[in-house]
This record gives C-alpha cells, sequence and structure tokens, in this order.
C-alpha cells in the first residue's frame, strides 16, 4: 500500500494529529504550523519543534522534508540576498 497515497486521502484534520516525529511525539500540525511561521528549512524546522533531533538520528526527517516541498514558500535566491549599492552605509568608500 502506498502511504503517500493514504496521506492525500485523509482529511486535514485528521493529517494534523499524525505523529511525524516519534522520538520527540511532534504531530504534523506542529510542523505544518511552524513552515506557515516561515520556517523554510529542517534547521529552522528543528529550532522551532524539535523535530529530526531524537534519539534516533533523525529518521523523520525525509517526511519534514516532503513537508517543507509542499508547504514552504519557495522564494528565488536571487531575492533572498539583496545587492549593496554603493551609496549603502556599510559599503567603505576608497
Amino acid at each position: 500500500m502506498d502511504e503517500g497515497h493514504d496521506q492525500q486521502a485523509l482529511h486535514p484534520a485528521i493529517r494534523g494529529l499524525k505523529t511525524v516525529c516519534r522520538c520527540n511525539n511532534i504531530k504534523y500540525r506542529t510542523i505544518e504550523r511552524a513552515i506557515r511561521n516561515g520556517a523554510c528549512t529542517i534547521t529552522q524546522v528543528a529550532v522551532c519543534t524539535t523535530a529530526t533531533t531524537g534519539h534516533c538520528g533523525g529518521s523523520c526527517t525525509p517526511d519534514v522534508q516532503q513537508m517543507l516541498d509542499e508547504l514552504a514558500i519557495q522564494r528565488p535566491l536571487s531575492s533572498a540576498a539583496p545587492s549593496a549599492s554603493a551609496a549603502a552605509w556599510w559599503v567603505r568608500k576608497q
């Protein structure tokens, strides 16, 4: 039976109760909330929820990554770091 197919069939309220990280007892809805609040990497989700940090060594990491792929806002890399103009106060004048 395809587990990914089962996830699509679940009602959102039921899916939210699913335990993603068994070591730390972190539910789907907790990770979903962290992603909706701006976490966009595994490390950020781990800091917000402690998911992927259990004694098992992070066996839930693929599930959390899949959630990030589905739920996180995709930002282009070019807009992530704005370039400094020559007039910026932190640019050394020569």
